[in-house]
């Protein structure tokens, strides 16, 4: 089994749960943070060294791409995928300019075992 470390930028514990369940599936060893603030987004990449950042888009005070700003101003290197079903194509475009890894509708959530896979191996 493979070993990752995974920030996951979610207001909701039910839906960072979901995340992690979907590549815990797929045959992760997953050690997982919740974090739903730029503070504490900050913190954690600060204290500790990721493989991975999965991002809700739809958070009180916090988005996908403020937190890949934060992603992007303390290590450009850790993937980002946003993990979101409130997300404009005009937002989805812009991350991927300022470097977002992938985007997958919640609904889709299936599918977060390829993408992450897939991401893991460009990386």
């Amino acid at each position: 089994m493979t070993k990752i470390s995974v920030l996951v930028v979610e207001d909701s514990f039910y839906s960072a749960d979901l995340n992690i369940r979907e590549l815990k599936k797929s045959g992760y060893t997953v050690h997982s943070q919740l974090v739903s603030s730029e503070q504490s987004m900050k913190k954690a990449l600060k204290e500790s060294k990721w493989d991975l950042i999965l991002s809700d888009n739809s958070m009180p005070n916090f988005s996908a791409l403020k937190a890949l700003e934060v992603r992007n101003y303390t290590d450009r290197n850790i993937p980002f995928i946003i993990v979101s079903e409130d997300i404009s194509q005009h937002d989805i475009d812009k991350a991927f300019e300022e470097g977002c890894a992938a985007y997958l509708a919640k609904e889709d959530l299936t599918e977060l075992r390829e993408v992450v896979t897939d991401v893991l191996k460009m990386k």
